[in-house]
């Protein structure tokens, strides 16, 4: 990623020019996204979505560091608890209700009609 600016630039611009700084945050992360194997690509939009909300959400960029942090925790106590107990997530994967398929109903309201 020889894109990034060194440490001095990027304070530079979030002091004089924070616009940029986003724009140039959102440039590298479609670079790396587009960049992911098919397989992951999809998760990784999905997990930037979520990120994008968390941020616009935020008031300031305390509150913006503080909510990626807490999502943050809150994967890696996710992925602590799974390591320590593999087979509860087997287990509630397993015992997820199934979801019952329905017929569809016909749309048209009497008898048809021949042509």
């Amino acid at each position: 990623m020889g894109d990034l600016p060194d440490f001095d630039t990027l304070l530079a611009m979030h002091r004089e020019n924070p616009e940029s700084l986003e724009k140039l945050r959102r440039r590298l992360t479609r670079k790396l996204v587009r960049s992911a194997p098919d397989s992951t690509r999809q998760r990784l939009e999905g997990l930037q979505f979520r990120i994008d909300m968390e941020l616009q959400r935020a008031t300031n960029p305390t509150a913006r560091c503080i909510r990626l942090s807490d999502m943050m925790h809150d994967s890696f106590a996710r992925l602590n608890h799974c390591l320590h107990h593999p087979f509860d997530e087997v287990n509630a994967r397993q015992n997820r209700p199934k979801a019952d398929i329905l017929p569809m109903k016909s749309r048209h309201c009497g008898p048809s009609k021949p042509h």
